[in-house]
């Protein structure tokens, strides 16, 4: 299956599991992830929601055997709205290749776990696209205007350790470390009360990103503009 669901004292994993292609995105496996994080949400035994990829690589982006469509970009941009609005935690865990969609997702999480071999990439711009998944309002609260304006105008790629330093994951751990690291991380977060996670994310989230449901759809339109169906 590409997707493995788990649920562990109170901890949601959502696991990419197409290794044999880096868990590239494919609309069937995106429509899954959606509707894994959406039943999360509403399920009260759920604390916190973990990403996580299967293999070498967390997610190199979309499947390009995958026809490209609207429907596509649509369900990106309804999960980082999913993800990002979620009262719960997100954990996001990366390894190996973090490129395009899959560092979307790293974006849409509150706190990124990266092994020390991790690379991000943003290639976009090398075959005429925008992002998706609220890059462009997520992104340069990260890292900065500078930052972001690079990593999206070059799609030149980053260590793990270049990540931490800017600010765009929480920690770099050991590659053999992650998987423990990232749960461990993920059930402390559980064991905190989440009405206060809660409203730390919807209070912190209303100051920095005001509309989001607004910027999803603002981007979206660019990138049907720029590569219409």
């Amino acid at each position: 299956m590409p997707l493995i669901q788990t649920l562990e004292a109170g901890v949601l994993e959502l696991r990419l599991n197409r290794p044999q292609r880096l868990n590239a995105l494919t609309l069937e496996l995106a429509c899954d992830l959606l509707a894994a994080v959406q039943a999360g949400i509403s399920d009260p035994s759920v604390r916190v929601i973990l990403l996580s990829g299967e293999g070498r690589a967390f997610c190199a982006g979309k499947d390009r055997d995958d026809p490209p469509t609207s429907v596509f970009v649509d369900t990106l941009q309804a999960l980082a709205a999913a993800l990002v609005q979620a009262p719960q935690p997100v954990v996001v865990a990366v390894q190996g290749w973090v490129v395009g969609a899959g560092f979307e997702l790293t974006l849409n999480g509150d706190l990124t776990v990266a092994a020390r071999g991790a690379r991000f990439v943003l290639p976009e711009v090398q075959v005429g696209l925008f992002g998706t998944g609220g890059v462009a309002a997520l992104l340069p609260r990260l890292v900065g205007l500078q930052k972001a304006k690079g990593l999206l105008m070059l799609g030149q790629e980053i260590d793990a350790t270049e990540a931490e330093r800017c600010g765009l994951v929480w920690q770099v751990v050991d590659d053999e470390e992650l998987p423990a690291h990232a749960r461990t991380l993920a059930r402390q977060l559980a064991r905190s009360s989440p009405a206060l996670l809660a409203e730390i994310k919807r209070l912190v989230h209303g100051e920095q990103l005001g509309d989001f449901g607004a910027a999803l759809v603002r981007e979206a339109a660019v990138h049907r503009r720029l590569k219409p169906d």
